[in-house]
C-alpha cells in the first residue's frame, strides 16, 4: 500500500510538471490594402516554415474576408487543415514547409484576417516562421523590400516573448499588422488530468485512514 500511495504520488507530480509547460499565443489582425492590383489575377500564400529543429508551432487563420474574389482551386502544402473561408485554417510547423495559396483576382480595397500563433522557442535554433505574400500567376511574388529576397509582405518569427510582426513596403500592396486581444488557450488535458488524478489520491487517503482508524 505504501509503494502504490508513493507511485501515484510521483506520478501526480510529474504530471502536474508537465502541465506547466504551456506554448503562449499571440494574436495579431492582418490588413492587407491591394488597391494598386485591382483586377490583377494572382495568389496569396500564407507560409508557416518550421525551424532547426521544428517546433510544431500553429498558426490560425480566422475571420477572412476579401474585396478580391477568390479562386475555387487553393493549393495545400504540407501540414494544413481547413480552409479560406469560412475558416479556420490552421497549418503546424510539423515539417518544413506549410502552405495555403489562395488564388485570387486582387480587389481594390482591403483583405483582412486574424492570425492566431504559438510561439514555442527552442533557445539559439532557427525559429519556426510565420509569412503571408502575394504572388502573380507565374507564382513570383510581387516585390517588396523584404531584404531576403523572397519579396514577403510581412513575417513573424516565433521567438517566445519577443515575437513581433516585421513589416515589409511595396508598390503593389500595403500591409499592417497590429497586436489583437490575447488568445485564450485550448483547454490543457493534462492539467485535468492532473487535478483528476490529484482528487483520486486525496480521496484514496482519507478512505485509509478511516480504515485505519476502524481498525
Amino acid at each position: 500500500m505504501k509503494n502504490t500511495n508513493r507511485m501515484a504520488a510521483i506520478l501526480f507530480l510529474s504530471l502536474c510538471a508537465a502541465a506547466t509547460s504551456l506554448r503562449a499565443d499571440l494574436s495579431f489582425q492582418a490588413t492587407v490594402d491591394t488597391t494598386p492590383l485591382a483586377g490583377v489575377s494572382g495568389y496569396m500564400a500564407f507560409d508557416l516554415l518550421g525551424g532547426n529543429p521544428l517546433q510544431d508551432n500553429v498558426a490560425t487563420i480566422t475571420s477572412f474576408a476579401t474585396a478580391g474574389t477568390l479562386g475555387v482551386a487553393p493549393s495545400p502544402s504540407g501540414d494544413v487543415t481547413g480552409s479560406l473561408p469560412p475558416g479556420p485554417l490552421v497549418e503546424t510547423a510539423d515539417q518544413f514547409f506549410n502552405e495555403w495559396l489562395q488564388p485570387i483576382t486582387f480587389g481594390s480595397g482591403l483583405t483582412t484576417f486574424e492570425l492566431d500563433v504559438t510561439t514555442s522557442y527552442v533557445s539559439a535554433s532557427t525559429p519556426d516562421s510565420f509569412s503571408f505574400t502575394l504572388l502573380d500567376t507565374s507564382f513570383s511574388p510581387f516585390a517588396s523590400s523584404d531584404p531576403t529576397g523572397a519579396d514577403r509582405l510581412f513575417a513573424i518569427d516565433l521567438v517566445g516573448g519577443a515575437t513581433a510582426p516585421v513589416i515589409f513596403t511595396s508598390s503593389f500592396a500595403t500591409a499592417t499588422v497590429t497586436s489583437a486581444a490575447s488568445a485564450v488557450p485550448e483547454p490543457n488535458l493534462v492539467l485535468f488530468a492532473c487535478i483528476g488524478f490529484g482528487l483520486m489520491l486525496a480521496v484514496n487517503l482519507v478512505f485509509r485512514r478511516v480504515r485505519l482508524q476502524l481498525s
